[in-house]
């Protein structure tokens, strides 16, 4: 075996039949910590063995994962975990279904905050790694006061973007939809995503609504009421592929993105866009302004009026070059490769 640090990814069973932001963070941090010289692979359960790696780099505080963490930190493995968690009491108000599924999820936030030591999945995980990765100081903050995790063990690194996302070209877009001069949503269409609330905020609006994405396949009824309160100013496209150029071609088409989810951390799509040039309104749940700090528009995700009012600040700017400086600066996915060799190091009392 070599010296070069050997990484097996892991992420829980279903993760990559709805792809989003989680499963794209996932395939760019292989992708470029292989580029800093790591030995990085998709862990196969049928195949591998947890003895040929160093670090288990697990991706979401789920607990489908903690089988395999608990076996890899018996046989010595170190285990880094990326929780992806951000919750908030309105965002389980909001975002749950029918009352009586709202009302368990309201008690199961009530109860972490009031005893963040209770046994549960979610801790499960984090307590078994040697590591955690969250990607906000935010997000940070909720882990050690929703369960009692010590900070010292977690190491902020920030979500990040391709710097391919800054020269796409606008025509293929525009020729292939007829569309121009449009609010741009990127996103799985699912209730967290808030699209239905985006829907009736820009209902009417001046320009077209244009949204990419599929639906999840858990929330077929709620894909059926976006699709049923879309006025005609509304162009629904399907997902396209992240490596897609078009993707690239759409946030350079746009006059601005929206963000519009319950709570975003902060969400990759938005980084894109910003990098593209293109204005952001975002919603203020999460650690969005962590991110975007005062360089784009913010709004409440369960208010209309003060999504549409976002929306139409942020539509009527001219393009914002700060923003887009600041991502290609400091949120560029070969610094958030190099933290993270820095976390391996560490966990291996190698740095």
């Amino acid at each position: 075996m070599s010296d070069k640090l050997r990484v097996a990814f892991f992420v829980y069973p279903s993760a990559f039949q709805d792809i989003g932001g989680g499963e794209i963070l996932l395939l760019k941090t292989k992708e470029y910590l292989e580029k800093e010289g790591v030995y990085c692979k998709l862990f196969d359960i049928w195949n591998d063995k947890l003895d040929n790696f160093d670090i288990l780099h697990v991706f979401g505080a789920i607990k489908d994962c903690i089988g395999l963490m608990q076996t890899a930190r018996d046989k010595g493995v170190k285990v880094v975990l990326v929780p992806i968690f951000f919750s908030t009491l309105q965002r389980t108000l909001y975002e749950h279904g029918g009352l009586k599924r709202k009302a368990a999820a309201c008690l199961r936030h009530i109860a972490k905050a009031a005893f963040p030591f209770l046994p549960s999945g979610r801790r499960s995980t984090m307590l078994a790694a040697d590591a955690i990765i969250p990607n906000s100081y935010a997000e940070l903050k909720q882990i050690e006061r929703l369960f009692g995790i010590d900070r010292k063990k977690m190491h902020v690194i920030p979500n990040c973007v391709d710097s391919d996302f800054e020269y796409g070209d606008e025509r293929p877009f525009i020729s292939k939809y007829n569309v121009k001069d449009f609010v741009l949503s990127v996103g799985r269409i699912e209730p967290r995503k808030n699209q239905l609330n985006l829907i009736r905020a820009l209902k009417d609006f001046k320009a077209p609504l244009v949204m990419i994405g599929d639906p999840v396949s858990h929330y077929p009824d709620y894909y059926r009421q976006c699709r049923s309160e879309a006025g005609s100013n509304v162009v629904l496209v399907g997902r396209i592929g992240h490596e897609d150029p078009l993707l690239r071609s759409a946030y350079k088409a746009c006059r601005c993105f929206v963000s519009q989810g319950w709570f975003e951390t902060p969400g990759l799509a938005a980084l894109e866009a910003a990098l593209a040039g293109t204005n952001v309104a975002t919603t203020n749940m999460g650690c969005t302004k962590e991110y975007f700090r005062d360089l784009a528009e913010y709004f409440s995700p369960s208010s209309l009026k003060s999504i549409r009012s976002a929306a139409e600040k942020a539509f009527s700017k001219n393009k914002n070059r700060l923003l887009q400086k600041y991502v290609r600066e400091n949120l560029l996915w070969d610094v958030a490769a190099k933290k993270n060799v820095e976390v391996y190091k560490k966990v291996l009392g190698k740095g």
